[in-house]
């Protein structure tokens, strides 16, 4: 009976089990703004859940912004309705896409779509959100309308049916609460949120549905006066900025759609991840920017309750359908048929229970042997009892090396007595454990693994075995790490780029404040790279930036930095100088490395200089990572106008 309640556990945790899957790595080459002129088109669709001219206003910045970033692509805007998405997407005149989360899951059906490169992360009174939800208004003076209750038999306008924050959020409060909204509201559709405001506003309905921040926007804007309106089924959620009546979805998802190259699309999602809050393209379209893709399973769930594309395709005729139009014909032949059906189900009872038993442990047996994760079952001392073919693939143990032996043989010795303390603690109390272990293979490999551990107990509440599920996750890890790298470093040299920077500086300030050292930040810009470039192409200057970048890097210390600003422009960080002066010679050396002759593929020697900027930092100095950078460009300059190749102090 302990083996048989184990195996039954096992197979239901099976059955829930989700799949990680990696994401794809970021990474690709990025040419000097103003280096080329633009190549490659690609058109940015954006929803027009407003009117189109506040639409245009709002995301125009966005567009440009990722065509500066992309530096040899133009991104257009196309400000678009629902249906003329649809016409754009199948004429292939639309690459991007932002649109709302509902719309996202129709598009991802009918395409060959990897996911959303990222998730916008909405801005208002200084708060970051990556969630909307829906909005239902009235005018003040209605205090009849309330609840969701009161919306029975009420004229509601709506932007539309395929609007997710606009129509399908409240439909789905409704549907949740026992209301039908199709047949116990009269819904109007006017065609955007605005037109939503001013049906309410004008008396046109008594309520009306968009979705969270419109009235806020359009307050801002000063287009509406919000003490005119109330909201009906009023949420109050901690951390959310807006007026909402609904459960909260994730914020729209940022698409790039079959026909963009991989590179293209990789480069996009750096852009995304880079354009930070006080950008004026963030600014304008009044976001903080875009976060890694959201979970958007609960709109998926929204769609299939509402039966909504692509989850459109359900029985004409259902169950409930049945029962709805003949429950007193139903009724009547249940109440004759259960008499009969009683004594049958007396005496089909035993068989039935051990056909069931059969077919359970049947099923059981196969999930345990064709499951793609690993599973053991041990004793309460954890002796192991049983593993499938998934935990010898894992682990590289065969089960005859495994069965009998203590469950720690699988350890790899890297995590803390007080790790374990606390995992049997949750475990003993909670009779579940869930989380991240690092395991060793039998082959000596020291892994990361995603590990479930469940108690198992009898009907009198007595422990009878440990069930394990065991998931190799090396290959997620990888693409996290190398996610991070190319956020934080240049694509092109390696070297960090201004993000990482900012952080280094920031970090030897605090160093300075702590040990009494000085910081010194040189900006170097490069003379004579353009020349270069044009001259020879940009594959040699390329091959150039690449080149003086190792170079400076060599001359500098473990514990100093060197970035790549974009261009030919670069930043040395040199940090724990005991005085201005022990600097000096490190810059000497930068500017000796640099002016020193350098030989490219195909035998080309080329030669250039550099003009440097020094902008020192020492105790009870008042000044912030920005104003050192632009003091040392400052600097910079100023080496450029005395004759290039050559140092120029910032005052201190």
């Amino acid at each position: 009976m302990s083996r048989y309640v184990c195996g039954w556990l096992l197979g239901l945790m099976l059955l829930f089990s989700a799949a990680a899957k990696a994401g794809a790595a970021l990474g690709d080459e990025r040419v000097a703004e103003g280096d080329i002129e633009p190549r490659e088109v690609l058109t940015l669709g954006i929803f027009a859940y407003r009117p189109v001219e506040v639409m245009e206003a709002r995301y125009r910045p966005l567009a440009e912004y990722l065509g500066e970033q992309l530096g040899d692509t133009q991104v257009k805007l196309a400000v678009l309705g629902l249906d003329e998405i649809e016409s754009a997407i199948a004429h292939r005149r639309v690459d991007l896409l932002m649109t709302n989360p509902s719309h996202y899951l129709q598009v991802r059906s009918r395409s060959s779509l990897t996911g959303a490169l990222a998730t916008m992360i909405n801005f208002q009174e200084g708060a970051a959100v990556t969630h909307l939800g829906g909005t239902m208004i009235r005018l003040r003076e209605r205090r009849e309308l309330q609840t969701l209750d009161d919306l029975r038999g009420r004229h509601i306008a709506i932007p539309g049916r395929r609007f997710l924050g606009g129509f399908q959020a409240h439909a789905y409060e409704l549907r949740q609460a026992g209301i039908d909204p199709d047949r116990e509201t009269q819904l109007i559709e006017v065609g955007s949120h605005d037109a939503v405001v001013a049906a309410v506003l004008e008396g046109r309905t008594e309520a009306g549905w968009v979705r969270t921040g419109i009235l806020e926007r359009m307050q801002a804007e000063g287009r509406l006066d919000g003490s005119r309106l109330a909201v009906i089924n009023a949420q109050q959620l901690v951390d959310f900025p807006y007026r909402v009546s609904t459960r909260l979805y994730p914020e729209w998802p940022f698409i790039a759609l079959p026909q963009v190259a991989p590179a293209t699309v990789r480069r996009v999602a750096v852009a995304l991840f880079s354009l930070s809050p006080q950008h004026p393209a963030a600014q304008a379209a009044q976001i903080a920017g875009f976060a890694p893709p959201q979970d958007y399973l609960p709109v998926e769930q929204l769609a299939r309750a509402l039966r909504l594309p692509p989850y459109d395709a359900m029985p004409a005729f259902t169950w409930r359908d049945i029962w709805g139009r003949y429950w007193q014909v139903l009724l009547g032949l249940g109440g004759a048929l259960g008499v009969v059906i009683g004594l049958l189900l007396l005496l089909w009872r035993g068989n039935r229970l051990l056909s069931q038993q059969q077919d359970r442990l049947r099923l059981l047996a196969s999930v345990f042997g064709h499951a793609h994760e690993g599973i053991l079952i041990t004793d309460p001392r954890g002796v192991i009892l049983e593993v499938n073919g998934a935990f010898e693939r894992i682990t590289g143990y065969r089960r005859g090396e495994v069965v009998g032996r203590n469950a720690r043989v699988l350890g790899a010795g890297r995590h803390e007595p007080e790790f374990f303390a606390s995992l049997w603690q949750r475990l003993l109390e909670l009779g579940q454990w869930e989380g991240e272990v690092w395991n060793r293979r039998k082959g000596g490999e020291v892994y990361p693994q995603r590990l479930t551990i469940s108690a198992v107990t009898d009907e009198a509440g007595r422990l009878q075995c440990y069930v394990g599920l065991i998931a190799d996750i090396s290959q997620l890890k990888a693409h996290q790490q190398a996610l991070e790298h190319a956020a934080q470093h240049d694509v092109l040299t390696g070297l960090p780029n201004r993000l990482l920077l900012a952080e280094r500086i920031n970090e030897g300030m605090r160093q300075v404040a702590c040990h009494a050292h000085h910081l010194a930040v040189v900006f170097i810009d490069l003379d004579g790279f353009k020349a270069i470039n044009d001259r020879h192409g940009h594959e040699v200057g390329d091959q150039l930036l690449v080149a003086l970048g190792q170079r400076m890097r060599e001359v500098l210390r473990e514990v100093d930095t060197l970035a790549r600003l974009g261009g030919d422009e670069f930043v040395a960080v040199i940090t724990h100088l005991e005085a201005p002066a022990l600097g000096e010679a490190v810059i000497e050396r930068l500017l000796t490395a640099i002016s020193s002759p350098v030989w490219l593929a195909a035998n080309l020697e080329v030669r250039v200089s550099g003009s440097l900027g020094v902008a020192y930092y020492g105790p009870g100095q008042a000044a912030d990572a920005d104003t050192l950078l632009r003091h040392a460009d400052q600097a910079m300059y100023a080496a450029k106008g005395k004759g290039k190749n050559r140092v120029e102090m910032a005052p201190l």
